[in-house]
């Protein structure tokens, strides 16, 4: 399942999982999931950040480098109500996407054909919340694979988002942290309400077992226990590479941002070691986020 970044997994939220009748219902525990309770005005492109915010950068760095295994990261975190990078850290440095990239499939069928409905609505919420590949595999197939990529990139002026050298591949789209954060705020700002609150739910009522297994609640959920997030997470194997990606809208006492963490290693590293120090290096960036409170 972890074979290739189209395998990859990406998610998010608190969520109770209860069976009834046999049929698996996620439940969410996670605050700020089914309302309009995302949205933000931050449309145009955010100010740059007053401070640079090294000591946090050089934390969140050391989480990672004291894992050896060549580690490369990159960060972006908007404050969505100030309109203004909060922190930045690489941001315009492309990395695999993993599964941040069904954010994209999933705005491309909206474009395309509207809000889906009935089972392909069920279809498109296991995508995004429970990370499910073979809705992302049928999509990306049936809409025009990389041609997806290319037209959301146009449409939200992603200058350093590409799609896979393989088509087959979605999970090798590059993105970088900052076109992720123009995917968010795009989501918040300039979404329907309709489109806004459906992906929003997906993404704020995952259970902590995706599809494939693996506990995507690293980073974001784990480092901000109690907050209301809405995430999408990725991880897989690209070039010979493991690549973690916690991103998401995380809400504290007094303000929203849109997170971007974005790391991958030589394959020689372990998984709990990876996802450990992307934790740890999501909960030193918190540091800049409290200086910003009001």
């Amino acid at each position: 399942m972890l074979r290739q970044l189209d395998n990859v997994k990406v998610r998010v939220a608190l969520a109770a999982v209860l069976v009834v009748g046999g049929v698996l219902t996620a439940v969410a525990l996670n605050s700020g999931s089914g309302s309009d309770s995302w949205r933000a005005a931050c449309g145009s492109a955010p100010a740059g950040p007053a401070g640079k915010q090294a000591s946090v950068v050089a934390e969140a760095r050391k989480a990672l480098l004291d894992t050896g295994n060549d580690p490369r990261l990159g960060i972006e975190i908007v404050d969505l109500a100030a309109c203004a990078v909060e922190t930045s850290w690489k941001a315009d440095q492309p990395q695999p996407a993993a599964s941040v990239v069904k954010l994209l499939i999933a705005l491309d069928l909206i474009d395309r054909s509207g809000m889906p409905s009935d089972s392909e609505a069920t279809a498109v919420r296991a995508m995004v919340s429970a990370s499910d590949d073979r809705v992302a595999s049928r999509l990306w197939q049936q809409n025009g694979g990389a041609e997806i990529v290319r037209r959301q990139a146009a449409k939200l002026g992603l200058t350093h988002t590409e799609p896979p050298a393989d088509p087959g591949k979605w999970g090798s789209t590059r993105m970088s942290p900052t076109d992720v954060i123009t995917v968010y705020r795009y989501i918040t700002a300039g979404l329907s309400e309709e489109g806004r609150e459906f992906l929003t739910e997906a993404m704020g009522s995952a259970p902590r077992t995706a599809a494939d297994g693996f506990d995507q609640h690293f980073g974001i959920p784990r480092a901000f226990p109690g907050a209301a997030w809405a995430v999408k997470q990725g991880w897989g194997s690209s070039e010979s590479r493991r690549v973690l990606n916690t991103t998401g809208l995380v809400r504290t006492a007094s303000r929203t941002y849109a997170v971007a963490v974005m790391a991958s290693w030589r394959d020689t590293i372990d998984w709990p070691t990876a996802t450990a120090a992307v934790t740890t290096a999501v909960g030193a960036l918190k540091g800049s986020l409290r200086a910003a409170k009001v």
